[in-house]
């Protein structure tokens, strides 16, 4: 029964996270991006402080940590906001299903930085998941027409790309920092509320989430960012956790079918094939880099409930 229920958690995060491209929408029908990630993280992070209370931490470990700790958790609460700043701003003005195959290349950039960063190997399985996934990003910003860029908004997409690259530079730094996971995420929050804030009085103005945007803000910062995290660290404490990880690749599916549903995305066939490829990409790079991982996993990697 304990497999299930890692499954269970895993597919309960995929599900959630299927919604961030349509919340993320619905938002910022009267906010900026600037404005909706400020206020989802001032709700993530009191969404993440309670939870890991319930869970046993004490409240003095997570306000209260080493300078060396905290100097990790805001390299990282950095990368966090610039890579949902950037996220949100494509999925404001492009086309969701081509941010959604952008979005997903993190996986093969996880594979790259590991190998420049820490001269990590790469397997077979792992350079064929980097070419498809390279191939998947032409697709897309070409409509299949690898002889010129058709995208209506090719910049978006590359904010959208140095997103997921910083997405992928946190995931690979947090795995060395070896941070206590309910300690670390309430930080990066913490730290990602700071930087966007910054942003947003630098870039925008103090709004506050009222009317249509008020529900889609309190669902994405309560749920889809912050107790999702929490759900997903529990999938990942399963001792088969390469195949749990795979899992996460049906999340962009979904969103696809939502985007289309909701907002009437045009359904582009080259950028199904792009999400098709990049899928395939995600779950060769991550079962290969994961099957590596558990093999040199420490007992503190773990988290207990």
């Amino acid at each position: 029964m304990a497999k299930y229920k890692f499954i269970i958690y895993a597919f309960s995060c995929v599900f959630i996270w299927s919604f961030i491209p349509s919340i993320s929408r619905f938002g910022q029908k009267e906010m900026d991006h600037f404005q909706f990630l400020f206020w989802s993280n001032v709700l993530s992070v009191l969404a993440v402080f309670v939870v890991a209370v319930m869970m046993g931490r004490n409240w003095k470990q997570l306000l209260f940590v080493p300078f060396p700790v905290m100097i990790k958790v805001f390299v990282l609460g950095a990368l966090d906001c610039f890579f949902y700043l950037l996220l949100y701003y494509g999925y404001s003005i492009e086309n969701g299903v081509a941010v959604l195959v952008i979005q997903y290349s993190w996986p093969l950039m996880i594979i790259g930085l590991s190998f420049f960063l820490f001269k990590e190997k790469l397997s077979i399985k792992q350079m064929i998941g980097m070419a498809i996934g390279f191939i998947a990003v032409v697709i897309t910003f070409t409509q299949g027409n690898i002889t010129q860029i058709s995208v209506q908004h090719p910049q978006a997409l590359l904010l959208v790309f140095s997103g997921a690259f910083c997405f992928a530079l946190l995931s690979v730094l947090s795995k060395h920092f070896a941070i206590d996971p309910y300690i670390s995420t309430f930080w990066v929050f913490a730290n990602s509320t700071l930087v966007s804030l910054i942003f947003l009085l630098a870039f925008s103005k103090f709004n506050w989430p009222v009317g249509d945007s008020l529900m889609p803000t309190l669902l994405n910062g309560i749920i889809l960012n912050g107790i999702s995290y929490i759900i997903w660290f529990k999938a990942m404490n399963s001792p088969d956790s390469p195949k749990i990880a795979s899992i996460l690749f049906l999340s962009p599916i979904l969103s696809m079918m939502w985007l289309i549903l909701f907002f009437g995305d045009e359904f582009i066939p080259a950028y199904v094939v792009g999400l098709g490829l990049v899928i395939i990409s995600g779950i060769l790079c991550i079962s290969a880099k994961n099957n590596a991982d558990t093999q040199n996993k420490l007992p503190d990697d773990f988290i207990e409930d």
